[in-house]
């Protein structure tokens, strides 16, 4: 017995005989037609959609900055009027605040000149070198800047030194 193949496709010449009539000729245009109706009506909606998502994108950027700089702005303390006014000068708190710093910066951290910088402050005293002291970046470049609190309780000193640091100022930090 001869094996007989099923030629498939426009080799088949019924396929052939079929596309080649008027009304498979007519098909074939309307497949283009939806195909081309398609790909324009595609295009359409890519073009509306493109605007609306940059602007989207933006919004949401400006949105996303601004709460960044609102949620990580220094907040500076309040002087307590009912306490004994500070114990330094405004020039003497930016000193202890740079020295603080120097202290806190960089690998590892000096803890008897910070002890010593914070030794004799009362409360309005810490208040000035704390505003003083303000906001500073750290070695991290991709770390946020930090207040003198959140320098002191960044895990750079021993559970017995931050308790050393708090007995010279209690119910600060």
């Amino acid at each position: 017995m001869a094996k007989r193949t099923i030629k498939q496709g426009l080799s088949n010449p019924a396929v052939l005989a079929a596309a080649s009539s008027p009304a498979g000729q007519k098909a074939v245009g309307d497949v283009s037609s939806i195909a081309r109706t398609n790909a324009e009506t595609t295009g359409k909606i890519a073009v509306a959609v493109v605007p609306f998502i940059v602007k989207v994108v933006i919004i949401g950027g400006i949105i996303y900055v601004g709460y960044r700089m609102y949620s990580k702005r220094f907040i500076k303390l309040a002087y307590n009027p009912s306490l004994d006014a500070a114990n330094i000068s405004d020039g003497q708190a930016q000193a202890k605040a740079d020295a603080i710093y120097a202290a806190l910066f960089g690998v590892g951290a000096d803890f008897a000149m910070v002890a010593a910088q914070l030794a004799g402050l009362n409360y309005n005293g810490w208040v000035k070198l704390y505003n003083a002291y303000g906001q500073r970046m750290g070695a991290n470049l991709l770390a946020d800047k930090m207040n003198l609190v959140e320098w002191l309780n960044d895990d750079q000193f021993s559970d017995d030194e931050m308790s050393q640091l708090r007995f010279i100022l209690p119910g600060v930090f």
